[in-house]
C-alpha cells in the first residue's frame, strides 16, 4: 500500500507548480503555447481555392500566423470568400468581421506560474462537473463568432476560473467558480474541496423570470488514493437556474492530471436527477443559436414549399424532469493530441440526450488534423446513428505538407448560418433565426516557419 502511494505520489502529483491548466482552450494542441513548456516561434501560411458555401462555388483565400515567444502565443487567420460584387456577405457587413481575424491570443501557463489567460473565440469551456456550462462555444455559426476571455489562477487551496464570450458586447455570457480545498478527510476520501460556481446569460433581461437565465452550482468532492497509480475522485453536486428547475448529481473523476509531465487522462461517470426546466450542460455548444430568444430552424420545413417554417429543439422552458447518465473521457498529450467523448443519455419524455466526439492533432512540419463532431437533440443511441436531426454540427480540418513550404488545405464545417432578409421578409425582424450551413474548402498553399 505504501508503495502504491509513492508512486500515486510522483505520477499523478507531480509538483503542484508544474501542474497544467484545464480551462477551456488552455490545453487545446492545435494552439501555440498548450504544452507545459512553451517554445518560441513564428510560422506564416497562406492558400487559394474553390469554395463551397453555403449552395454554390466561389474563390476563396485564407491566410493565418501563429507566433510564441516566452508566455505569450498569438493565431491570426482568416477566410475571405467571393461573392456577388465584393467579398461574401456575411463576411464583410459588420464592423466586427475586423476582429474575427483574432483566433486565439494567449498567456500560458508554465511550471512554477500556473495563472492563464485568453482572448479569441470561445471553443470549449466547462464550469465544474458540467451540471450547467459544458463544452459551450460561439463557433457553431462559423460567420457569428464573438471574441471572448477566459483565463484561470489560483494556489493549492484556492483557484479561481472566469470567462465571457463577448469582450465587444455586453449582451454575451459570463461564469466562473472558485474552487476551496480543505485538505480534510473523511474515512478513505481525502483532500475534501468545495467548488461555487455560476453563469448569467447578458443578453436575457433581468436575474430572474421566463427569458433570464442565471444559474448557480456547488460541488463537494474528494480524492480516494487506494487503487495504486488511479486516482478516484468522487463528487457530488446541486445545480440550479434561478425561477427555473434544478439536478442534484453524484459521480466519480478517474484519472491522472499529469503522467510525467507529458499527458493527462480522465473519465467521468455521473448519474443527474433534474427537475423540469432543467438540463445538464443547457449552455453548451448549441446555446450560443438556441436559447430563449435565438433559435434554429428546422431545414426539412424551410426548404419545404409552402410550409411553415418549424423551430428545432426543445426550449429550457418546455423540459419536464428526468434522469441524465453522463460517460465523459478525454485524454491529452500536451501540445500534441486530444482524444474527448462526451455522451449524455436523457431518460425523460423530450429528445435531449446529447453527445460529443473530437480528435486533434498536430503533426510533424506544421502539419495538423481535426475531427469534431456536436450533436444534440436526440434520444438513444440508434436515433444517434441513424436520424441526423437538426442539432449538428462537425468540422473536419486537415492540413497535409508537400515538400519543404507547400501545404494541402482541406476545410471541412457543417455548421449554422443567421437568416437575413435577403432569406424571406420573416427573417428580416425580430429574434435570430440560424439554419444549417454545408462548407467545404479543399486548398493549396505555401507555409513557412516551425
Amino acid at each position: 500500500m505504501r508503495a502504491s502511494r509513492f508512486l500515486l505520489l510522483l505520477v499523478l502529483c507531480a509538483p503542484l507548480a508544474a501542474q497544467p491548466v484545464a480551462f477551456g482552450s488552455s490545453d487545446d494542441p492545435l494552439e501555440w503555447g498548450s504544452t507545459l513548456r512553451p517554445e518560441d516561434g513564428l510560422a506564416v501560411g497562406a492558400g487559394v481555392g474553390p469554395a463551397y458555401l453555403p449552395d454554390e462555388w466561389r474563390a476563396g483565400a485564407h491566410a493565418s500566423l501563429d507566433a510564441s515567444t516566452g508566455r505569450f502565443s498569438l493565431g491570426l487567420g482568416q477566410t475571405i470568400h467571393s461573392g456577388d460584387s465584393g467579398l461574401y456577405g456575411p463576411e464583410d457587413d459588420e464592423l466586427y468581421d475586423l476582429a474575427r481575424v483574432l483566433r486565439y491570443a494567449r498567456w500560458n501557463a508554465v511550471p512554477g506560474q500556473a495563472s492563464y489567460a485568453r482572448l479569441g473565440p470561445t471553443q470549449r469551456v466547462s464550469l465544474g462537473v458540467g451540471a450547467l456550462v459544458s463544452r459551450y462555444r460561439t463557433t457553431t455559426a462559423w460567420d457569428e463568432r464573438r471574441i471572448g476571455a477566459e483565463g484561470s489562477a489560483g494556489t493549492r487551496t484556492v483557484r479561481a476560473t472566469a470567462f465571457v464570450d463577448d469582450v465587444l458586447r455586453a449582451d454575451g455570457i459570463v461564469g466562473g467558480e472558485v474552487t476551496l480545498r480543505s485538505g480534510l478527510r473523511v474515512g478513505p476520501v481525502t483532500d475534501l474541496g468545495l467548488t461555487l460556481g455560476g453563469v448569467h446569460d447578458l443578453g436575457q433581461s433581468g436575474l430572474s423570470g421566463d427569458s433570464s437565465l442565471t444559474g448557480v452550482e456547488a460541488t463537494v468532492r474528494g480524492a480516494y488514493a487506494g487503487l495504486g497509480p488511479v486516482l478516484l475522485r468522487p463528487f457530488v453536486t446541486h445545480a440550479q437556474y434561478l425561477g427555473k428547475g434544478g439536478t442534484v448529481g453524484v459521480g466519480v473523476d478517474v484519472g491522472a492530471p499529469n503522467i510525467g509531465d507529458q499527458a493527462r487522462a480522465r473519465a467521468r461517470v455521473a448519474v443527474f436527477a433534474s427537475s423540469g426546466r432543467f438540463v445538464p450542460g443547457h449552455v453548451g455548444p448549441f446555446y450560443s443559436i438556441s436559447n430563449a430568444t435565438d433559435r434554429i430552424v428546422d431545414d426539412g420545413s424551410f426548404y419545404a414549399p409552402g410550409v411553415a417554417s418549424e423551430l428545432a429543439g426543445t426550449p429550457l422552458d418546455s423540459l419536464s424532469g428526468g434522469v441524465d447518465l453522463v460517460a465523459d473521457l478525454r485524454l491529452i498529450v500536451f501540445g500534441r493530441l486530444e482524444v474527448s467523448q462526451y455522451a449524455r443519455r436523457h431518460i425523460g419524455d423530450e429528445r435531449a440526450s446529447s453527445y460529443s466526439l473530437r480528435l486533434a492533432a498536430r503533426l510533424p512540419d506544421n502539419g495538423l488534423v481535426e475531427f469534431g463532431l456536436e450533436r444534440q437533440d436526440f434520444r438513444g443511441f440508434f436515433d444517434l446513428i441513424q436520424d441526423l436531426g437538426a442539432l449538428n454540427t462537425l468540422v473536419l480540418n486537415v492540413h497535409v505538407p508537400v515538400g519543404n513550404r507547400g501545404m494541402v488545405f482541406v476545410r471541412s464545417r457543417y455548421g449554422y448560418r443567421r437568416l437575413t432578409e435577403a432569406d424571406g421578409a420573416e427573417y428580416a425582424d425580430g429574434p435570430p433565426r440560424f439554419l444549417v450551413e454545408r462548407r467545404f474548402e479543399p486548398m493549396v498553399g505555401l507555409r513557412f516557419g516551425r
